[in-house]
């Protein structure tokens, strides 16, 4: 969880993966806890902090040089998630997908019985698809999305595997 400015005691930081919100960020000090939807700026959540405190922090985050700017500066994607295919790296027990925002997907292959059964050179040649949200191995008719990936959703079991 990335820190994006300390000031006044309190520290303002996100998570990496909240992809279903807008733009925020926590604002922790002491016991107390908020979220503050960055555009514009509006209290979500407060855990423990007093109305003043509230005002402060309001303040804080609306002060020219803690903007945005200054969110993005120190790592805050306030555009969201971008959950596309960059890249795919295979060993011979793991998957590794990089993501468009830098974030790496890592799997073990035994979830994906096809590529873990594949060639070295099945597994080498893959396309980006559906719209950048997906891979596909067309040797091994394997196909998988990231969306499956970040839920930790291996690949459902065959009938003949259940039947068997």
């Amino acid at each position: 969880m990335p820190t994006v400015l300390r000031d006044h005691g309190f520290k303002f930081y996100f998570f990496s993966h909240e992809p279903n919100e807008p733009p925020h960020v926590h604002v922790d000090k002491g016991g107390a806890s908020a979220k503050f939807w960055l555009e514009p700026i509006a209290l979500v959540k407060n855990m423990g902090y007093t109305a003043t405190e509230l005002r402060q922090i309001h303040r804080l985050a609306e002060e020219p040089r803690n903007t945005k700017p200054c969110f993005l500066k120190n790592g805050m994607n306030t555009t969201g998630s971008d959950e596309r295919v960059k890249g795919v790296k295979l060993t011979a027990d793991t998957l590794a997908v990089t993501l468009m925002d830098s974030r790496v997907i890592s799997v073990p292959l035994v979830w994906y019985p096809r590529l873990l059964k594949a060639t070295p050179a099945q597994r080498a040649r893959w396309r980006i698809c559906a719209a950048g949200y997906g891979i596909h191995w067309p040797a091994v008719d394997e196909h998988l999305s990231t969306e499956g990936m970040l839920r930790g959703a291996p690949a459902p079991k065959s009938k003949t595997a259940v039947a068997a």
